[in-house]
């Protein structure tokens, strides 16, 4: 299950980001729990909105149990809390835990760093001489003593409660500090319910909200009260005898936070390089950076919160009703767009990563445009580099303009902070404008419409290689449907260049990458088992064989995953069907689920829905037996008893490639040809044994031999070498 508030608009990861965008429509499905597991999964299908309610009409239970006259340091390992036996109390227990291994598995771990680093975090928020002054004025902090005074409990039968009594200072350092106007204000959230983004059967209940009203911030569901779309921040109070290091992590959850006892204070903090926890800083001995961590993160200057203010909301009656994004055009000059409301955009919901956002905005011409916004690490070759070399090419998203460098993840932390950490890497924010195109290949409206956009998509993989781009990342969503009435070319279109690599015009850029690309779902069988873990195989570099499977496994995704136009197939991902063992957590067990399925399955034995033509099904049983061959190919060059002679072996297959792209792209036009003879009827129930696993049945245009395709490049198609340019 993921975090519920995941970065949209936002730099780091901060809980008011969670509505930071106009509410999408929802998508289907297309992707299993287990890839959610890894932060890859997609928007669920829509739900109705559930607004915020009470936990219950009961007070709040108190929150501490014993008097502190003058806090001592606590001791150095935190006290665990003794397991209760209420039901009740265990299942809320292990939904938090939940809760909490699905943030901790998308950011990997939270790294730890000092509390120390803490004073210089919001250094510049507020000087020594103003928050003295207030000191002198509010009589909340005891200089002599060194304790806020409000904190610890009194001897008064009417005391507050530690969460109470944290409320009331923060909003009087608030009130007098924070020069908020009104826009911020401290609320007691326990009886409160935060509903997740995206689960609305999930929610999180912390103790203290920032409530927020300013351009990025909307009432919730389109309701009232408060919610993750109009709070600046979350935080949560424990008593220094019940405190342990899973309160810490679960923070994690509200992505930026802070945890408040009695004595100290600790704050998490995620950004797309992942997370990171401080450990305690005593907030009675350093009352000044207590007071910045307030201001902070709860400040009315929406980039001090780690929002982009480059996208600026129009709010009206609790809603957003307009939008405008900036950015640069072609000459480098800065220019706003109007963002097309209602329209819906696309979010990678993991906080981690690229944290890539689309956004769909008309240019001055009237023009829909589409704006990507994306984090890379330093290692990686910039999208636009890739994006560069592809214009003017069909089949390929097209650039326009580019912003580079607007923000890195390095300037949202403290100097200390050490980047070199294993897994931990610095990213940049880049944002590309491009041509705007059709729906994402999910969303077809014909059997014909997502064959030509996979067919076209395929071409425009071949153009890339030829000028030396491997893409890298085949996918379901990285395939757009063309615009209407376009041309052959172009009816659909590759998108997200993120993994791309420089391939040098040959078949792979030969490096063995350490990070696989793409999703279980689409990997390759050699991608699956290229883990360092391999007793028998030699590691290999990805491949064009790799993507030419990963358009396989797209088509399979199709044929068993939707039983209709706008049909998702109901537990489609289910552990034990075909897609869900595609995506087996364990990547040994998806390749076997794979392999299984190539050599003996394929989509005529394993019950695609009878929606699917005899011609649909015919192409995905060609396209299968083709693959197979060459995986069985590449699978014996990476046997280890091969080593010695395993270049020789690849070089013979990928003399090849120029066949290989014409074969398969000549089986989608075979189908295509017979859809438009016979029409999309659906098949009997009963499938025709001429469509079990075997060789290819031949096509009427049956091909040339391979020796004759140099010669004479199929009609459309680029030519057969390396590098070549474009036949007109």
């Amino acid at each position: 299950m993921p975090a519920p508030n995941q970065p949209k608009n936002g730099l780091s990861g901060n809980a008011s980001s969670a509505n930071a965008l106009q509410r999408s429509s929802q998508r289907p499905l297309t992707r299993s729990v287990t890839a959610a597991n890894r932060g890859q999964q997609s928007a669920p299908a829509k739900q109705r909105a559930t607004p915020s309610a009470p936990v219950a009409a009961t007070p709040p239970q108190s929150d501490s149990h014993r008097l502190v006259s003058r806090p001592e340091p606590p001791p150095g390992s935190p006290k665990e809390t003794h397991p209760i036996n209420n039901p009740e109390t265990e299942s809320i227990k292990t939904i938090l835990a939940a809760q909490r291994r699905a943030a901790l598995s998308d950011l990997h771990e939270l790294h730890t760093v000092e509390g120390s680093d803490l004073k210089n975090l919001y250094k510049n928020i507020a000087s020594d001489r103003i928050i003295d002054a207030f000191f002198a004025k509010s009589k909340l902090y005891d200089l002599k003593d060194r304790v806020w005074v409000d904190i610890v409990a009194s001897d008064s039968e009417e005391r507050m409660h530690l969460t109470s009594r944290f409320v009331g200072v923060i909003k009087t350092i608030i009130d007098e500090l924070g020069h908020s106007k009104g826009t911020r204000e401290v609320v007691d959230a326990r009886n409160t319910k935060f509903w997740h983004l995206d689960d609305r059967t999930q929610s999180s209940n912390p103790c203290i909200a920032i409530n927020a009203a300013g351009p990025s911030f909307s009432l919730p569901n389109g309701g009232d009260g408060i919610g993750f779309d109009n709070v600046a921040s979350l935080f949560d109070v424990k008593l220094d005898a019940d405190v342990c290091e899973d309160d810490v992590d679960h923070l994690a959850v509200y992505n930026r936070s802070l945890l408040l006892t009695e004595t100290r204070v600790r704050l998490v903090h995620c950004d797309r390089s992942g997370g990171y926890k401080t450990t305690w800083l005593n907030i009675h001995d350093d009352p000044h950076t207590f007071i910045r961590l307030v201001l902070g993160l709860s400040s009315p200057r929406e980039s001090v919160l780690g929002l982009d203010t480059s996208v600026q909301w129009t709010i009206k009656n609790g809603a957003k009703v307009a939008g405008t994004i900036a950015t640069l055009d072609t000459s480098g000059k800065k220019v706003k767009h109007q963002l097309m409301m209602g329209v819906p955009y696309f979010v990678k919901y993991s906080v981690r990563g690229p944290g890539t956002v689309c956004w769909f905005p008309k240019d001055k011409a009237g023009r829909r445009i589409l704006i990507k916004d994306a984090w890379r690490t330093d290692a990686q070759v910039p999208e636009y580099t890739f994006l560069e070399r592809a214009k003017g090419m069909a089949g390929v998203a097209q650039m326009l303009a580019v912003e580079d460098d607007r923000f890195q993840t390095k300037t949202l932390r403290t100097n200390a902070f050490d980047f070199a950490s294993p897994d931990l890497y610095k990213r940049t924010m880049c944002r590309l404008t491009m041509e705007c195109y059709g729906a994402p290949l999910h969303k077809f409206t014909s059997q014909r419409q997502a064959l030509v956009a996979i067919r076209d998509a395929i071409q425009g993989h071949w153009d890339l290689l030829q000028a030396g781009i491997l893409h890298r990342d085949v996918s379901i969503d990285n395939i757009l449907i063309g615009e209407p009435s376009a041309p052959v070319g172009r009816r659909g279109v590759l998108i997200d260049l993120e993994m791309a690599i420089l391939t040098g015009n040959t078949a792979t850029a030969r490096e063995v990458s350490e990070v696989q690309a793409g999703t279980y779902l689409y990997q390759s069988l050699s991608i699956l088992r290229n883990g360092s873990d391999e007793e028998d195989l030699v590691r290999i570099a990805h491949d064009y064989l790799d993507d030419l499977e990963s358009f396989f496994w797209v088509l399979c995704h199709l044929l068993h995953g939707y039983d209709g136009v706008d049909s998702p197939v109901a537990n489609a991902f289910n552990p034990k069907s075909v897609l869900g063992r595609f995506e087996n957590p364990d990547a040994l067990d998806a390749s076997n689920s794979k392999q299984f399925y190539l050599t003996l399955e394929g989509p005529a034995r394993r019950g695609v829905p009878v929606f699917w033509s005899e011609a649909t099904v015919a192409l995905g049983e060609n396209f299968r037996a083709y693959i197979f061959d060459r995986t069985e190919a590449k699978l014996k060059c990476r046997w280890k008893e091969n080593y010695a002679v395993q270049s020789t072996m690849l070089e013979d297959l990928y003399t090849k490639v120029h066949y290989q792209y014409h074969d398969i792209i000549g089986l989608f036009d075979v189908a295509l040809e017979t859809l438009e003879k016979l029409g999309e009827a659906p098949r009997p129930s009963t499938p025709s044994p001429s469509f079990f696993p075997g060789t290819p049945r031949k096509s009427a245009n049956k091909r040339k031999a391979e020796e004759d395709l140099d010669a004479t490049p199929a009609k459309g198609h680029r030519s057969a070498s390396f590098g070549s340019s474009p036949v007109s």
